[in-house]
């Protein structure tokens, strides 16, 4: 074997040994929300998703305490984890307390549908299925989306409110305003001019404002990174 062709040979075995590197590189994306309950606060909800090429994975955890005079009148906490194809779910575990009552959902699809069990039953939802992922503006586009809490496939229209000044972090801010509707709920949610989530906010069964606001969040380099 010539000079030549060994200089080849270890061109090509660096090469190759560089691929499981590429193909394996990921990058991660968090969303921390301080959860305010008319304008006190509440709780946190966060997210952070990891991308791997066409795969995504979700892990959210909830917790909030509403008191009254000292006294917890309400609490709630929700885990989740969801395994995601592109814009399509694949797989989701969750499970919620919700004052009390525990709540669960389990899916996992199978050909073109997903099958899911929760505390009603188990049944199977055909097609793409999202979630209320609102860290995907690809849900604007949805007319159907799946409770994470309940297991419900609840119709949904959506309407853009334009573009708004919205505060955050002590500084007002242009955001994209949108309004999500469901049978039961009404959710105005506010997107950076690239689509980055930014806040939330909804109006309570007891007619109380629940408020999602953005907070700092954690790089993958360890330091904190200003929204």
């Amino acid at each position: 074997m010539n000079r030549t062709t060994l200089r080849a040979l270890a061109l090509l075995l660096m090469f190759t040994a560089c691929l499981p590197l590429q193909l394996s590189a990921s990058t991660s994306n968090e969303w921390r929300f301080q959860v305010f309950l008319d304008e006190k606060p509440i709780g946190f909800h966060h997210f952070r998703l990891n991308t791997s090429g066409d795969t995504r994975e979700l892990r959210g955890e909830a917790q909030f305490s509403v008191k009254l005079l000292g006294f917890s009148v309400y609490d709630y906490s929700h885990q989740n984890m969801e395994l995601w194809q592109r814009d399509c779910l694949q797989q989701i575990e969750a499970s919620t307390d919700d004052n009390g009552k525990e709540l669960f959902v389990r899916g996992n699809r199978n050909g073109e549908q997903l099958f899911l069990e929760d505390n009603s039953g188990s049944r199977g939802v055909p097609g793409c299925v999202m979630t209320f992922a609102y860290w995907n503006p690809e849900i604007l586009a949805q007319k159907q989306l799946l409770n994470a809490q309940t297991g419900e496939y609840l119709d949904i229209s959506v309407q853009s409110l334009g573009e708004t000044m919205l505060q955050l972090q002590g500084r007002d801010i242009p955001a994209l305003h949108y309004r999500l509707r469901t049978d039961e709920d009404d959710i105005e949610l506010w997107y950076s001019s690239d689509h980055d989530w930014l806040a939330l906010s909804s109006t309570t069964r007891g007619g109380r404002q629940l408020h999602y606001r953005r907070v700092a969040t954690t790089n993958e380099s360890g330091s904190v990174a200003s929204e």
